[in-house]
């Protein structure tokens, strides 16, 4: 027994790449998840519109900076553009500073927090005071309470100061009605997304490193079949079980979950399609550098779990520092998921995902002439 365990360990050293890819990708998942701030993935979206421009209002812009809950975005110059946003769930809430904006305001407090000075710096009487107004919408009423608390309570802070008798309205609100959209929705296409990319670049990748390893692919060339036929064949059965795959994933969702899909799902196929597409390739490309199914599995994981983390499957990748949002969305699953939710959920039709699909096909094409060009027959 102690031989047999000891000749295993040989074999698992000698092969090095198996090895190395069983270590190296649970590193990758610690990585990954230690990049994210899971804490702050419910903090909300403030978009603030400052027509003032005055002392005042941006001390009250710094304030809210400061607020570890909400997390300032930009957002259109335009108050009706921006509300535009709010309406479409691009912007959970939105400020509108109007122009006119107190100057009578306190001082800035320690490091711009908006504390007011002591005695004569608040608002001076018979000063107009302009509110500010909170632009929210309708799809969670508990959250919309706690913001707009914080907001007044910073409004007040900056805007007031010590003021004398009944404090005057520094806030009022604006409620857009908009479509509830759930977790489970927005999740539920991200497993569409990510069903396709993983069972594609490891299925893919096992299968074609399995036949090198047999040489099937070497005595395959000299029979009289036409190889482009036979790789043809292959990917033309994994569009049709990626299809199979997401039209059984959202049947679920919808049937048994209760998913909200108010879009036309036809409109989904071409979606599925392309990006089952560049996964293939994906996993051609990996094929080639595999020197056996078990490793060409490990490295499939490896590209496949990180991308589905970072492409924004489960949660916004907007928690993720520094410039790693925008990689994130350079990666091809980010402009498939993008297009799935914008269909199915917001009703997009083809014509307005046409930058998604357009980069879609442009990672079609670049995997392609890439996995061309590395694809090796022994």
């Amino acid at each position: 027994m102690l031989a047999l365990t000891v000749a295993n360990l040989k074999m698992l050293a000698r092969n090095r790449q198996t090895t190395f890819w069983a270590l190296f990708f649970p590193l990758i998942l610690v990585v990954v998840f230690g990049l994210f701030d899971l804490s702050s993935v419910g903090a909300a979206g403030l978009g603030v519109v400052d027509q003032a421009r005055t002392p005042a209002s941006q001390r009250l812009t710094a304030a809210l900076e400061d607020i570890t809950m909400l997390r300032l975005q930009d957002a259109p110059a335009d108050p009706a553009a921006a509300r535009q946003l709010v309406a479409a769930g691009e912007l959970d809430y939105l400020l509108l500073i109007p122009p006119g904006f107190t100057t009578a305001g306190p001082a800035a407090g320690p490091e711009g927090t908006g504390t007011p000075e002591p005695a004569g710096a608040g608002a001076q009487a018979g000063s107009e005071i302009l509110p500010v107004t909170l632009v929210l919408n309708t799809e969670n009423e508990e959250r919309n309470q706690l913001v707009q608390g914080i907001v007044r309570r910073v409004s007040d802070g900056v805007i007031l100061g010590e003021t004398a008798g009944e404090p005057p309205a520094t806030l009022v609100t604006e409620r857009l009605a908009t479509r509830q959209v759930s977790y489970f929705d927005v999740v539920l296409l991200g497993l569409v997304g990510m069903g396709i990319m993983t069972n594609a670049i490891i299925s893919i990748a096992v299968r074609i490193s399995n036949y090198r390893n047999l040489s099937i692919l070497k005595r395959m060339l000299v029979t009289p079949l036409a190889i482009w036929k036979f790789f043809a064949a292959e990917v033309a059965a994994q569009l049709v079980l990626a299809l199979v795959q997401a039209v059984i994933i959202l049947a679920v969702g919808v049937f048994v979950f209760n998913a909200q899909l108010n879009g036309n799902v036809l409109y989904l196929l071409p979606v599925v399609l392309l990006g089952s597409l560049i996964f293939l390739n994906i996993g051609f490309i990996l094929s080639a550098w595999a020197n056996s199914p078990a490793a060409a599995s490990g490295m499939g994981n490896a590209i496949a779990f990180p991308m589905m983390l970072f492409a924004g499957t489960f949660f916004s990748t907007a928690t993720l520092p520094w410039l790693l949002p925008y990689a994130a969305d350079a990666l091809p699953l980010a402009p498939m998921l993008s297009a799935l939710r914008d269909i199915a959920i917001h009703e997009a039709s083809l014509g307005q995902v046409w930058p998604e699909l357009a980069i879609m096909a442009g990672w079609v094409g670049a995997t392609s002439l890439v996995a061309i060009r590395v694809f090796r027959f022994s």
